[in-house]
């Protein structure tokens, strides 16, 4: 199964994507929705990838260039340069294809052209808790929980990193925590780094 680039010229098929998986989900606060002009300036910055199944959009995933002043900047919650900063952003998976790893390979070929291009130092994401496919998956693409904060009004959130340049500096013993502990989290995480998820339990080292 190929993944393509997506450009702007896609924007019709990539909301009608999000549209329907969002209506399809259970629990609507996994996935924070963009309007019709954040997603075309997200896919202006030339880091969207997708797969299709003949005619029809059936993933994307997209990494975004932040504006250096925007609101409750990622950055600012891992405590590194908003200069250097881009972030992973959205992802998308149609539910006939799920189960094929493709948020992970998606990941991948971008986390490839981000190193190439060389032109940022920390890919940073979000992730919902509870959401532990999301969370394994970029977990695996080599980000770490560096904090974990309500965001976007009123929502649980880990926020997750990759030292494009340094390996992260871990001190002390390794502890497990539940994923589902979040008022741990919450209270703790600025402090600690996950770096693992098995059997419900995060692996955390002190910074």
């Amino acid at each position: 199964m190929e993944i393509v680039n997506i450009t702007p010229t896609y924007i019709d098929e990539v909301l009608s994507l999000q549209k329907e998986v969002y209506d399809n989900l259970e629990d609507k606060e996994i996935l924070e929705t963009l309007s019709r002009e954040d997603m075309l300036t997200l896919l202006e910055s030339e880091y969207s990838v997708g797969v299709f199944d003949g005619e029809k959009l059936k993933a994307l995933r997209a990494f975004y260039i932040p504006k250096i002043n925007e609101d409750e900047h990622l950055a600012d919650d891992a405590n590194v340069s908003r200069e250097d900063t881009i972030y992973s952003e959205i992802t998308f998976i149609h539910e006939d294809l799920r189960g094929k790893n493709l948020q992970l390979k998606m990941g991948e070929v971008l986390l490839e052209k981000l190193r190439k291009d060389k032109q940022f130092k920390y890919l940073i994401g979000t992730v919902m808790p509870t959401n532990l496919p999301s969370l394994k998956n970029t977990m695996s693409l080599g980000l770490n929980i560096v904090n974990t904060k309500i965001k976007y009004g009123n929502k649980r959130r880990h926020i997750l990193m990759l030292d494009l340049e340094n390996e992260p500096m871990l001190s002390g013993d390794p502890i497990k925590i539940k994923y589902d502990d979040f008022d741990w989290m919450l209270e703790n995480g600025k402090d600690y780094i996950g770096v693992e998820l098995q059997d419900d339990y995060i692996t955390y080292y002190k910074k």
